[in-house]
């Protein structure tokens, strides 16, 4: 019902649309005029009178002589992707296994062991390390941004289930028998949708960054 809430989420969309449709539309090559050096570090105004009027033109030229707007465009998408990406891979895991975690003891004290020594190294030294033994690519970057990002999402989730773990519906499924995953996944999983959709949130812009 908020006005405000629904024209940004269209605006979201138009965005994210707009960074998959207008680069399957138009060829973007980055050093199409790399060796016209007139054509370098162009304002809007100069660049629609040298190469003629055209939306692509619009924000002008770079050091290569590429239009920025293209250029612009064709980043977003390969970051919206690697989001999307990465968000799918580390909430499906960290969820999952931040599930069990937060409702096994055992598993508790595993995990915790695992997440105090991988917790204490910097996230953009493991992703520096992998851009220098192999080759910096897209996958590369994906590797790099899930080798270890599902499990600070599994340790939120944990936090939450530790909460709920012991109330009276879940204790009346252990004394019946009902396994631990059955019980994360049907029993606490469902109640916690806004926690969840929170982090996604949060998530998807910090890979992008």
């Amino acid at each position: 019902r908020n006005k405000v809430n629904i024209a940004i989420l269209a605006l979201l969309v138009f965005v994210v649309a707009f960074a998959y449709i207008y680069p399957a539309l138009t060829h973007y090559d980055p050093f199409a005029n790399l060796m016209d050096p007139a054509s370098k570090h162009l304002g809007p105004v100069e660049a629609m009178g040298y190469f003629g009027a055209s939306l692509k033109w619009i924000l002008g030229t770079g050091a290569s002589g590429e239009p920025t707007f293209d250029a612009i465009w064709n980043g977003s998408r390969i970051s919206i992707s690697l989001a999307f990406l990465c968000a799918a891979i580390n909430m499906t895991i960290g969820v999952c296994i931040g599930a069990v975690w937060g409702f096994s003891k055992k598993v508790d004290m595993i995990m915790m062991e695992i997440y105090n020594i991988v917790g204490n190294v910097p996230t953009i030294l493991i992703i520096s390390v992998m851009a220098m033994l192999f080759a910096p690519t897209f996958w590369t970057m994906v590797f790099a941004l899930t080798i270890t990002g599902w499990l600070f999402i599994a340790y939120q989730i944990r936090i939450q289930v530790v909460i709920i773990r012991d109330r009276e519906y879940n204790l009346a499924s252990r004394c019946l028998g009902t396994s631990t995953i059955k019980i994360a996944m049907k029993n606490i999983l469902p109640f916690m949708t806004s926690v969840i959709v929170t982090l996604l949130a949060t998530e998807i812009p910090s890979y992008i960054s």
